[in-house]
């Protein structure tokens, strides 16, 4: 049997690791952080297992009785020729309206954890992709990074023939030299970011390697997110079902509370020899509740109504509260987004590729050309923090109207 057992952990530790081993030799897309995160994101994993404990408070509530039967005995000899023995079974009656009290508040706990983890699942794909958004950004970040490099080594090279054909002073030879080590600077700064969102994306999908991952997908491709708002919603968000599953079992609760003044009952048998003589002695016993009839359960449950009314009221306003505005930031962020996309950044284009031959002409010099550069620049690393902005709008709207529940 232990062999067996230890055969079965040792088969479930293997086929872990392989499915992690799998994710991280997967290519990661929108549509695969989604169905990774959905499931095996550790929120998730933390409120499945809740579910199975509320599964076992329900096996228990629906127990016969709260208290299993207890069997008491004694034997004795008086003299060599007398026995006397005494056996007494005594057996809780549990089945009644504190049966239906328990089963009701159980089984309301048992759905408030269910609506838990459709929320959890909500909020586990929300925080993914929004890490995957941020890794695209790092990426697209790393990349103008290195195109800095490369235009500030052929700035160098330029500035030293010029320099050599005596066109310019070793000023601007230095100066180049100058951006040059900015811009390798600034590649390994965003490098280090690109490093910490992977960390991130990891972190969300409960991986345990981040620089691994296989990442595809464009910052400004938010085709998943259209599509996922397109779609209707669902009535009501998880969380809110989850107030309301709460609410119900406080209301449960509060009528189980009540049942307290009710007597307990337990059926009780007595057998034993006496004098050689059988006897069984059927009863039943009741407890009277005298001193404990359910003061401090009715006033719990009062305050656990309470408590839940008010909760599931803040969350069902806040619900609504973040679709209202949220709709409105993700219209603006959009809207931001494809106006550097469309407007600007063709000029950007541009303009870059004149300013460069026109410093390869001697027709601007040197400053000139590194402040037209760093606005250029300024306008591509805008643009692609509209992108991100624009994604993660889009992302938490369709977290907050209950989409990937």
């Amino acid at each position: 049997m232990h062999k067996k057992l230890l055969l079965w952990g040792m088969l479930l530790a293997v086929a872990r690791t392989g499915a992690q081993a799998q994710s991280l030799t997967d290519t990661l897309t929108a549509d695969r952080v989604v169905a990774l995160a959905r499931a095996r994101a550790p929120q998730v994993r933390v409120a499945e297992s809740e579910v199975a404990a509320a599964r076992g408070r329900l096996s228990r509530a629906r127990a016969l009785g709260q208290d299993n039967p207890t069997i008491e005995g004694v034997a004795s000899t008086e003299d060599r020729f007398e026995r006397r023995t005494q056996w007494e079974l005594s057996v809780p009656i549990g089945i009644g309206l504190g049966w239906v009290g328990r089963t009701g508040v159980a089984r309301a706990e048992l759905d408030r954890e269910r609506q838990l983890v459709a929320d959890a699942r909500r909020g586990a794909v929300g925080a993914a992709l929004a890490a995957y958004y941020q890794v695209l950004h790092a990426v697209r970040r790393v990349e103008l990074a290195n195109e800095r490099r490369s235009v500030a080594g052929e700035l160098q090279r330029t500035a030293l023939e010029r320099h050599r054909a005596g066109e310019v002073a070793r000023l601007e030879v230095l100066v180049t030299e100058t951006e040059g080590v900015r811009a390798e600077s600034e590649l390994r700064a965003e490098e280090q970011g690109l490093a910490r969102a992977r960390i991130a994306l990891a972190g969300t999908l409960g991986l345990p390697s981040g620089e691994r991952l296989a990442i595809a997908g464009d910052l400004g491709d938010r085709s998943l997110l259209i599509q996922a708002l397109a779609a209707p919603g669902p009535p009501r968000r998880a969380d809110v079902l989850a107030a309301d599953q709460e609410l119900r079992a406080a209301r449960a609760a509060k009528r189980l509370a009540r049942t307290e003044f009710l007597p307990g009952l337990a059926f009780r048998l007595n057998y034993g020899h006496d004098a050689g003589d059988v006897l069984v002695q059927p009863g039943l016993a009741v407890t009277v509740p005298l001193f404990r009839h359910g003061q401090e359960s009715r006033q719990l449950a009062r305050a656990r109504e309470v408590r839940a009314g008010a909760e599931l009221e803040r969350t069902r306003n806040a619900a609504a509260a973040e679709v209202e505005g949220l709709e409105k930031i993700y219209q603006s962020a959009t809207s931001a987004a494809d106006q550097l996309g469309t407007r600007a950044l063709p000029l950007v284009d541009e303009s870059e590729r004149m300013v460069r031959e026109s410093y390869r002409a001697g027709k601007i010099d040197l400053p000139a050309l590194l402040v037209v550069r760093r606005d250029l620049l300024d306008t591509r690393r805008e643009y692609l923090d509209r992108l991100l902005d624009a994604a993660l709008a889009g992302i938490d709207l369709a977290v907050a109207r209950g989409h990937f529940q």
